[in-house]
């Protein structure tokens, strides 16, 4: 151990410095992009050794994680130096510049110094948005670890959308032609997109109240890129509110957010965002909003409506990856995302924000023209379609719609309408009025 602070190395007396230690690793972070500080040494290098308790390190990475932002993950570790145990912390990163309790630092020698606006603004202007080269980086993993049935769908869909003018092979084939290997190994891109090893994290939460105080709904799911697209439009669509129509004999279902519009925002999120350990990707929904987030902030100086209208060409964060997905038609097109999602929510407001962290766009929700608890329960698997179909027409129709009708409407057999029917009755959805032989079923409100 040097025995001088540097731009890289700090001491602490004890770990009731933790704060201070804490804003010493961002900045030595956001000097070096990395750095190493100990607790049990004076700030001239004596040691006098750190009283270890059974959670002190827990701690120290607890408030390492919690006010480092972007988040980190500290190496740490309880070494004898001196005879006496001290706590060792090592960091590093290049996502600069890293914050500390909300605050910017710049170290300069031993010191920790605010940085001036002018400092931060450097950072972030010439901050490098694209990943190519991280894209291009080998792995540990061969095309062992790939799911080769979800790759043989993405080549079929492929040659479908007309995007891929070749067939499925093999893997390392396939993956070579679509640029996703590094010699045997899969690189970042080839890994995150079609690796069976689950490599992202996606956090889902649906909350009764705008506090998020408790949640009645949260999961976290592992998947690569495509799973985990399809597992955030699958729990919105069912989380969200619609209202129902029944047209002539058909019934039309339609969601409080066009589909359309949440898909792009989603795949959007997955197709720009910044990809390392200790970040994913979430999405909560709450009686007023649909918050969804990815750990991928916009180019400074630009927004959305700069893209949808056309002001700003499409700006490409990880180009392997957008074009894997641009191939199976995942991605319609480049840089018509904001577009067409601003143009199909005309009658819907929304809200988006990007800062150092991340972007986020929300989705502001209404309770005009939706749904009844009824509908709501058929979504979320309580009914069946044939019998919110009968349900409706029976709404509609009262006791004008004879059984035969009901078969005729939905395209049954009068076996399946009797059993739709004793369903519903034992729902307590429908009731008998008047006898077997004269009566009707009736709806109830």
């Amino acid at each position: 151990m040097e025995r001088r602070e540097t731009e890289t190395l700090e001491f602490k007396k004890s770990t009731s410095e933790l704060k201070e230690g804490v804003i010493s690793l961002s900045s030595m972070l956001n000097k070096k992009q990395n750095g190493v500080l100990y607790f049990g040494v004076k700030n001239d290098g004596t040691v006098v050794g750190q009283q270890i308790g059974a959670s002190t390190t827990s701690d120290v990475s607890k408030a390492i994680k919690d006010n480092i932002k972007p988040r980190i993950t500290p190496s740490i570790e309880v070494v004898k130096e001196d005879g006496k145990e001290v706590i060792k912390v090592e960091v590093c990163g290049e996502d600069t510049p890293y914050s500390s309790y909300g605050r910017y630092y710049i170290r300069s020698d031993d010191e920790d110094l605010p940085m001036t606006n002018t400092q931060l603004e450097a950072y972030f202007l010439n901050k490098n948005y694209d990943y190519s080269k991280w894209e291009k980086e080998a792995t540990t993993y061969t095309v062992d670890d790939v799911d080769e049935d979800l790759l043989i769908r993405y080549v079929n869909d492929g040659n479908e959308s007309g995007r891929i003018n070749f067939l499925f092979k093999d893997v390392k084939t396939t993956l070579t032609r679509l640029e996703l290997l590094n010699g045997d190994y899969l690189n970042n891109a080839g890994y995150y997109l079609f690796s069976n090893k689950k490599p992202l994290l996606l956090k889902l939460a649906t909350y009764p109240t705008d506090e998020r105080i408790s949640f009645s709904d949260m999961k976290q799911f592992k998947g690569n890129i495509f799973e985990c697209i399809n597992e955030a439009i699958k729990y919105v669509t069912n989380n969200i509110r619609w209202r129902a129509e029944i047209k002539g004999t058909t019934r039309v279902e339609i969601p409080e957010i066009p589909i359309e519009a949440f898909r792009e925002i989603i795949v959007n999120s997955f197709a720009h965002m910044k990809i390392n350990p200790s970040s994913c990707n979430e999405i909560y929904i709450t009686p007023t909003k649909i918050h969804i987030y990815n750990p991928g902030p916009l180019v400074p100086g630009t927004n959305p409506k700069m893209f949808a209208s056309g002001e700003q060409g499409s700006m490409i964060r990880n180009p392997l990856i957008a074009t894997a997905l641009y191939y199976n038609k995942t991605i319609d097109a480049f840089g018509t995302g904001f577009e067409r999602v601003f143009r199909l929510c005309k009658n819907i407001d929304y809200s988006y924000i990007s800062n150092q962290f991340g972007f986020t766009f929300e989705f502001i929700r209404s309770n005009d023209g939706m749904i009844n608890e009824t509908i709501n329960n058929m979504i979320s698997g309580t009914l069946t379609t044939n019998e919110q179909l009968v349900l409706e027409l029976l709404k509609k129709h009262g006791q004008k719609y004879t059984k035969q009708d009901m078969a005729n409407s939905v395209g049954k057999s009068m076996s399946t309408i009797n059993r739709v029917i004793k369903s519903l009755k034992d729902k307590k959805l429908i009731a008998r009025i008047g006898s077997n032989k004269t009566g009707h079923w009736k709806a109830k409100e």
